[in-house]
C-alpha cells in the first residue's frame, strides 16, 4: 500500500494521559463510552503540521503496531486492502469487569473469571512465553 493509504499516527499522543472517545467511521457516534465521558479526538487534519504524524508505505507481510490510546487513522484507499488486527496483553494483566460495552465485547467473560483474575481463559492465548 502506497503511504496515502496507511494507517497514520500521532507520535506521543499515547503518552498524553488522555483518552480520546472513539467513535464509529461513518456516523461519528460514540462507542463504548457514554457521550462526554472522555475527550474528543482533537482535529488533527486542521493543523497537521502541528502534530508529528508517522505512516509508512506498507508491502505484504509487513507489520504495524502501536499502543492503544495512540491517535491513529486512515484516509481509505481506493486499492484493495487487507488488514488483520490482533490486540495483545501483557502476562501480567488481570481482569478488570467494566460497566460498559468492551470492544470487542467479551460477554460473559465475568462468569468466568472474577475481578483481579489473571486472563487465563481460551479467548486469550498464550502466544509467547518468555524463556
Amino acid at each position: 500500500m502506497p503511504r496515502e493509504s496507511t494507517l497514520e499516527f500521532v507520535a506521543g499522543s499515547h503518552a498524553a494521559d488522555t483518552w480520546f472517545m472513539p467513535r464509529t467511521f461513518v456516523e461519528e457516534t460514540p462507542m463504548v463510552f457514554e457521550p462526554g465521558t472522555l475527550a474528543d479526538v482533537p482535529d488533527i487534519e486542521a493543523d497537521r503540521d502541528a502534530h508529528e504524524i508517522l505512516g509508512w508505505a506498507l508491502e505484504p507481510g509487513d507489520a504495524v503496531a502501536f499502543h492503544m490510546l495512540t491517535l491513529h487513522a486512515a484516509a481509505g484507499s481506493r486499492e484493495r486492502r487487507r488488514a488483520f488486527s490482533v490486540r495483545l496483553i501483557g502476562d501480567d494483566v488481570t481482569f478488570a469487569p467494566r460497566p460498559h460495552r468492551t470492544s470487542p465485547p467479551f460477554e460473559g467473560l465475568e462468569r468466568d473469571l472474577e475481578a483481579g483474575a489473571p486472563m487465563d481463559h481460551p479467548l486469550f492465548p498464550v502466544l509467547w512465553i518468555a524463556d
